[in-house]
């Protein structure tokens, strides 16, 4: 005890930061240098869920124990606050908190209702979107998205939404329209998401990431956009404006489309990009270059996929990184492997790693693998994750790929 009662005062408080609120107070029973310290801790965290045992639970003891914490609170700014509500809560007491923690310049918030015990999405309290002024990033957990026509979130940067329900459609549209510094934005899949049509135009946005949502319909406009992953296995998906791209660096798509040429002319500038585009047919467009792509990865759950994997190797000069992976389950028709009459520029100058995850070894795959190893001139380490368990159909497609000729001498062969 001695020698943590000696660590400065800014040290403690990142160890105390770490620890659960109820756990930080107990900390004053330790020593007079603590009496007052947990006072200053800038994170607070509640639980109803968790810090009072069933059996003895009242929730007039946990909303006392949050009235006592937050009103003792002494330093000079509120990082962090965290309340996961289950039991008891009303939206009264919620906004009290809130409103307590912003007084403290709040910068964080982490709002989430547990489904547990409120299987129906609990509304946000509307008087707090006009008061988080302070807020920098928010996050929404079950919650139902009820945004009035009055918001203020002037200095909002990041804002997360997960299992959120849309009940009125135009909420999230007055929401982001009030965001004016956004930059970062995560949606998970909301109980009430499918075919639904989300609009987000948000000109500061440079990472956004929606996680399936079942989506009819999807209007974006970001230009400032640097990041971009979309997973959304919907048929029938439709994207009506946006992907102009020029800025996005890092793109993750795994979503079901009826024409990608749109996409992938939109993503000329891309560095990293990985690809899972189920589509009846892909008309590969004509004249585009991936002038700045590094790191490739494609699924290979579609028949298709050699075909656009082949095209994207001929048009991609300095490609460093190739990553294959079968993400979903398996097209039942195999693909048809055609070899390149020329070898694409960057096999001889710039691959360096080939990783393939549940390698098969059958024969279009062999002879893909095959032609890789033996014109990559620069390739450091290609390594195979065999799909297969059985030790000697691993062993027979180790020996298959050990034997082929290999066209970098220094080339490492990993297999598992």
């Amino acid at each position: 005890m001695d020698i943590i009662s000696h660590l400065p005062d800014d040290v403690l408080l990142k160890i105390l930061a770490c620890l659960r609120t109820k756990d930080v107070m107990r900390t004053m029973l330790l020593s007079k240098r603590f009496k007052s310290l947990w006072m200053y801790v800038p994170k607070l965290e509640y639980d109803d869920t968790t810090h009072f045992p069933r059996p003895r639970y009242d929730y007039r003891i946990f909303r006392q124990f949050v009235d006592r914490s937050l009103m003792s609170f002494k330093g000079q700014v509120l990082q962090s606050l965290y309340l996961r509500l289950g039991r008891g809560f009303t939206g009264g007491d919620v906004a009290i908190w809130v409103r307590s923690a912003l007084k403290r310049g709040l910068v964080e918030l982490k709002l989430e209702y547990s489904y547990d015990y409120n299987p129906r999405p609990q509304i946000f309290p509307t008087s707090l979107y006009t008061t988080c002024e302070t807020l920098v990033v928010l996050q929404l957990v079950d919650i139902d998205l009820n945004v009035p026509d009055l918001v203020c979130l002037r200095s909002l940067k990041s804002l997360s939404l997960k299992y959120a329900n849309y009940s009125d459609p135009h909420s999230l549209v007055r929401l982001l329209l009030n965001c004016p510094v956004l930059e970062d934005l995560f949606i998970l899949k909301g109980p009430h998401t499918n075919g639904l049509i989300f609009k987000i135009v948000v000109p500061s946005l440079k990472s956004l990431s929606l996680d399936y949502l079942g989506m009819k319909e999807l209007e974006l406009v970001a230009p400032s956009l640097r990041y971009l992953h979309i997973l959304d296995r919907s048929p029938g998906l439709l994207v009506s404006k946006g992907f102009n791209f020029s800025q996005v660096v890092k793109a993750n798509f795994d979503i079901i489309l009826s024409g990608p040429e749109k996409l992938l002319h939109s993503l000329a500038s891309v560095e990293h990009l990985r690809l899972c585009l189920s589509a009846s047919e892909v008309e590969y467009p004509v004249g585009i270059c991936f002038h700045r792509l590094k790191h490739l990865e494609v699924c290979t759950c579609k028949s298709e996929w050699f075909d656009l994997f082949m095209h994207l190797l001929e048009d991609s000069p300095t490609l460093k990184v190739i990553k294959i992976n079968q993400c979903h389950p398996a097209a039942k028709v195999r693909p048809y492997w055609n070899q390149p009459s020329s070898v694409p520029r960057f096999m001889s100058s710039n691959l360096e790693i080939l990783e393939w995850i549940k390698y098969e070894g059958v024969q279009e795959e062999q002879e893909l693998a095959t032609y890789i190893l033996k014109t990559a001139v620069c390739l450091k380490k290609a390594s195979f994750i065999a799909k297969s368990n059985d030790d000697k159909t691993k062993l027979q497609m180790l020996q298959e790929l050990s034997l082929s000729r290999r066209a970098s001498s220094t080339c490492e062969l990993l297999f598992s």
